[in-house]
């Protein structure tokens, strides 16, 4: 359904049947549930928190062959970013910069790609704090992760 045709349905629903619908997405659908709570109380620490955890979660190594799945945890970013919350997805970008980070300082790990998606990740971060012009309130974890990434070679500009 294209959303012209949505508007038109939503247009001839009176106002019980529109809260119905969206109390049903509330119930069933999980990311509903999420952009409406950030929509109705502006909070996203715990919004935030759990996508952290589950970016974590695919970042490190598992099991005893040591797998990284940090394309899995890119995933989550590009879907949280369908909600357009730049707060949030500034906030996982970053995150996900200083896990990958962390990888690389822990297991000496080096994959062009890596880096690569790990560059792009901070390039977004930059933008999106730019677009809040939220400069100074992220300076300070913007250089720690910069220097930490000139460590190891890259070039992680702001």
């Amino acid at each position: 359904m294209s959303l012209r045709a949505l508007k038109k349905e939503l247009n001839q629903m009176d106002k019980t049947e529109i809260i119905n619908l969206i109390l049903d997405m509330y119930k069933k659908i999980p990311d509903a549930k999420n952009f409406l709570d950030i929509f109705t109380t502006g909070d996203i620490e715990k919004l935030t928190d759990k996508y952290k955890n589950e970016i974590e979660r695919y970042i490190y190594p598992h099991g005893r062959d040591m797998v990284l799945r940090e394309t899995e945890a890119r995933k989550i970013i590009r879907t949280v970013r369908k909600m357009k919350i730049t707060q949030l997805n500034v906030a996982l970008e970053l995150h996900y910069v200083s896990c990958c980070l962390e990888i690389i300082d822990d297991f000496g790990y080096w994959e062009e790609n890596y880096y690569v998606a790990m560059e792009k990740m901070f390039d977004n971060a930059i933008n999106g704090i730019n677009e809040m012009g939220m400069e100074e309130k992220y300076l300070e974890q913007i250089r720690t992760l910069s220097y930490k990434a000139s460590e190891f070679g890259l070039e992680l500009q702001y």
